[in-house]
């Protein structure tokens, strides 16, 4: 089974998940390895320590609940857009590519009537962190067949795809998602998930 463990302030534990570069190569996988979380590694996107040398607090504070627990919808032509602002990575992929559905100096910030059914699915499949998700009327939840795939996201935290299982330090599985966007910079208020954290303290990391 593809799963991520995260340890007690230390790294991601991974197995049975390959992890790849922006240009394809896979830098890792087919054995258990260990990603950095703390943001400090020398050896990024690897652990090499550093978290017990810097005193790394990486306690989790997201929600372990489902989902469709928190989620808000916004019902558009054929379209609903599910909204789990617990997830956001704030990578702008959504504002940026779509602003009339997704602005994010309005109230309410999505418009689901701004656009055809089509173009938001296509849109929402393209959020990395999950927070976004669509159900079209005809055909049902839209999500496309990921591989199980960690990519490390420039200055940003590792995408990962494919319902690979994360588990919190306790044993707890966290709800499998087929987009999930985990911290790297050590800095998030949502541990085990990026928040966006890496873009206001400047990290830095290839």
């Amino acid at each position: 089974m593809a799963e991520i463990r995260v340890t007690e302030d230390g790294p991601y534990a991974c197995e049975g998940v390959e992890l790849v570069a922006a240009g394809g190569g896979v830098l890792a996988g087919g054995e258990r390895f260990f990603l950095c979380r703390c943001g400090g590694s020398a050896n990024k996107p690897f652990c090499d320590g550093t978290h017990a040398r810097i005193g790394f607090d990486g306690n989790e504070t997201a929600d372990r609940g489902p989902v469709a627990g928190r989620a808000r919808d916004y019902e558009g032509d054929g379209v609903t857009i599910h909204d789990d602002r617990s997830l956001c990575a704030h990578l702008g992929f959504c504002t940026d590519e779509l602003p009339a559905v997704f602005a994010s100096r309005r109230d309410p910030w999505i418009d689901a009537g701004a656009a055809g059914a089509t173009a938001i699915a296509r849109q929402v499949g393209r959020c990395p962190s999950g927070a976004l998700a669509a159900t079209l009327r005809e055909a049902g939840p839209v999500e496309d067949e990921l591989p199980a795939r960690i990519l490390p996201s420039p200055d940003g935290p590792y995408f990962v795809t494919g319902a690979v299982r994360v588990v919190a330090a306790d044993g707890t599985p966290y709800e499998a998602r087929n987009r999930q966007a985990l911290c790297r910079c050590g800095g998030s208020a949502n541990k085990p998930f990026c928040n966006g954290t890496h873009w206001s303290i400047g990290f830095t990391a290839p």
